[in-house]
């Protein structure tokens, strides 16, 4: 059963399914290498997908999950329909709190593509939105986090 963390112990039950339903919508993401900060050189040469995680983000936010799920790739888009990402969010803002706001999202190249952190300010703790793009731009990978959890 996974586990997620909250202030005074750990949250089980119908909303950790619903959460880990959003680990899912990653699983083809998952890579065993390990992320690197882009150089400003190499930086120059890849594409920014911040705008594209934050339109993502704003779309969530909004509750417009059969937008977000026309960008994800096909193999997500089997995998992962708008209902359950609605019910993956709806679980994260029981746990976290509703949306407050965001802060700039942080580009890093990992080995199954280019993953976007996006800082959350949520009502009662911070979090973090996690995207991974693949080489095309589509969606690969749509996590909502605790803060710290490493890229994989």
């Amino acid at each position: 059963m996974t586990l997620v963390p909250r202030r005074s112990g750990v949250v089980r039950g119908t909303a950790v399914a619903a959460l880990a339903a959003t680990a899912l919508l990653g699983a083809a993401a998952a890579s065993p290498a390990v992320p690197r900060d882009a150089s400003p050189a190499v930086a120059a040469a890849q594409p920014s997908y911040g705008q594209p995680a934050l339109d993502t983000l704003a779309e969530v936010v909004r509750g417009d999950f059969a937008a977000v799920s026309a960008r994800f790739a096909p193999e997500l888009r089997s995998r992962a329909s708008p209902e359950v990402l609605a019910k993956s969010w709806e679980a994260y803002e029981g746990a976290f709190g509703r949306y407050v706001s965001h802060g700039e999202p942080r580009q890093t190249e990992a080995g199954s593509g280019t993953v976007v952190n996006v800082p959350l300010r949520m009502a009662d703790r911070p979090g973090e939105f996690r995207v991974t793009f693949d080489d095309g731009g589509r969606l690969i990978g749509l996590y909502f986090l605790r803060v710290g959890v490493p890229v994989a």
